[in-house]
């Protein structure tokens, strides 16, 4: 693992957080623990006692141009608690460090401009289709509630009589646009000159170009990877600037 200046304490090191990439059981204490978990994962030569971070939450905010229902509570969450001075403890001691959360609603190079539509509801997926009649292990297969739902996939419309209802109405899939890639501008601004220091949350390797660029670039990035089952193959390619770090698990 490379050696990492830590930062000056009043130089705060900013954390790239893709909340929608985190796996719901790390959040569900709610987003002070959430984020206390993040930061403790982070070593004390990296996050010295008493310096700040500032955490920017990226995730599907907008849809259309109005905050969607998830992003709006999430508002009201960091304005209840943030900022604020988290505690925690850690194999090299305890910390306290003063924490700042924000939704990441616009690029970091330019706050006043706005991405929206980044959550997009979406109809049934193509190509998605039932298998054949009766199910494995129905066990009322003369009478299955299901099979309504069944005929609406395999034929696109209602089996009653005269109903209208097409499959795009009774079937949604979240869809998020824009996010990853104003993570990695973000990044890229987060990174910018020598020595300068980033982390990011997320495992999701459409990431991956971008740590590599910053890091070729002389900037160091600590990787949070909130389930760390192996490490990443693309790892090898950086010998120095680039470390890993697993999220504590709850009640750890």
């Amino acid at each position: 693992m490379p050696v990492h200046e830590p930062l000056s304490p009043n130089e705060p090191i900013v954390v790239l957080l893709d909340y929608d990439n985190v796996p719901p059981a790390l959040r569900g204490d709610g987003l002070p623990e959430f984020v206390r978990r993040v930061l403790s994962a982070l070593p004390r030569a990296v996050l010295p006692d008493g310096a700040p971070a500032r955490c920017r939450l990226y995730g599907g905010w907008y849809e259309e141009d109005r905050l969607s229902e998830r992003a709006r509570d999430l508002a009201d969450a960091i304005r209840d608690a943030f900022p604020s001075d988290l505690r925690f403890s850690s194999p090299e001691g305890k910390r306290t460090v003063r924490v700042f959360v924000e939704l990441a609603l616009s690029m970091s190079i330019d706050e006043r401009l706005y991405l929206f539509h980044t959550f997009r509801p979406r109809g049934a997926p193509r190509g998605l289709a039932p298998r054949s009649l009766p199910f494995a292990g129905c066990v009322r297969p003369e009478e299955c509630p299901l099979v309504p739902a069944h005929h609406l996939l395999a034929h696109g419309d209602c089996p009653a009589l005269s109903c209208k209802v097409a499959p795009s109405e009774v079937f949604m899939r979240a869809e998020q646009k824009l996010v990853d890639t104003m993570l990695t501008a973000d990044l890229i601004h987060a990174a910018r000159g020598r020595r300068a220091q980033v982390a990011v949350v997320t495992n999701d390797d459409d990431i991956w170009p971008g740590i590599y660029a910053v890091v070729r670039q002389g900037a160091q990035v600590h990787h949070i990877r909130p389930v760390r089952r192996k490490a990443w193959p693309y790892a090898a390619a950086l010998s120095a600037g680039y470390a890993e770090y697993s999220i504590p698990l709850p009640g750890s």
